[in-house]
């Protein structure tokens, strides 16, 4: 696994209860999370990198939803 969706993992926090919508609000922690990098730089250059980095990333964890989900769920 990437070291950046690691580091996503890491940081994220929900109070949900059920599989389903903590991996609703992973996915949202990530577009937020990425959303926040994008509006904050200055460059284009910059801004076009995270959004292709986000790009990725929402692929890969909606390709691999139950490993995703398991990392989330089973984490202390």
């Amino acid at each position: 696994m990437n070291s950046i969706i690691v580091d996503i993992i890491n940081s994220f926090e929900t109070n949900s209860k059920t599989r389903t919508s903590k991996y609703k609000d992973f996915l949202a922690h990530v577009y937020k999370t990425f959303e926040n990098k994008i509006t904050s730089s200055r460059e284009k250059k910059i801004k076009n990198k995270y959004k292709k980095i986000r790009l990725s990333i929402l692929e890969y964890i909606l390709t691999n939803e139950k490993e995703i989900t398991s990392k989330i769920c089973n984490r202390k």
